[in-house]
């Protein structure tokens, strides 16, 4: 529950992050209907079984992973394999 909240706490979103955090999240096609610019900081938390691939992005059609999803925002990784990155 507190990392969900840490984003409450953090400074809003300025218009150069907001552009920045919108961009990314267009891309990957996570933006509303009607929406035109994020304006909270976005909250990711990917699950412990996430590949490097999906962190990363890597794939047979690039898109963004989980760690460009969370630029700008709030980054929960919890119990993860140093190994495995």
């Amino acid at each position: 529950m507190l990392p969900k909240r840490k984003r409450t706490i953090l400074p809003p979103l300025t218009l150069a992050e907001a552009l920045e955090t919108t961009k990314i999240h267009s891309v990957v096609g996570l933006l509303k209907p009607g929406q035109a610019l994020v304006t909270q900081r976005p909250f990711r938390s990917p699950r412990h079984t996430a590949s490097a691939a999906g962190l990363l992005g890597a794939n047979m059609n690039p898109m963004p992973g989980e760690v460009s999803l969370a630029h700008n925002a709030v980054r929960f990784c919890c119990l993860y394999d140093d190994a495995k990155i």
